[in-house]
């Protein structure tokens, strides 16, 4: 994943897909990473100049701008994922309440 994160930046912030979208974009970058492995034999990402290893981490050079990599959000999506991240928690909440008061 090391590599495939230093190859396609794309792994390394949040992006702003479906979760649906978000699971499928590991496995495709692996696939296109394995395709460029096959037809280019001279393609060397891990060894790049941006790509430094240590002796028990990866480090990366370049700084990775979120901003970049998703569109503009929204005062209107913002306010719609709250309304829905703040249904979730109640939700989760009152199903909690209901659990604790089974057991009084």
């Amino acid at each position: 994943f090391g590599v495939c994160k230093h190859r396609f930046k794309l792994m390394v912030a949040a992006p702003e897909y479906t979760l649906q979208t978000q699971a499928k974009i590991p496995l495709a970058l692996c696939a296109l990473h394995n395709f460029i492995r096959i037809h280019d034999p001279t393609d060397n990402a891990e060894t790049s100049n941006d790509y430094l290893v240590g002796s028990t981490q990866t480090h990366f050079r370049t700084e990775i701008n979120p901003d970049h990599l998703s569109g503009h959000i929204s005062r209107a999506e913002k306010n719609r994922a709250s309304i829905m991240r703040d249904g979730i928690a109640n939700a989760m909440w009152e199903d909690y309440q209901r659990h604790l008061a089974e057991y009084e």
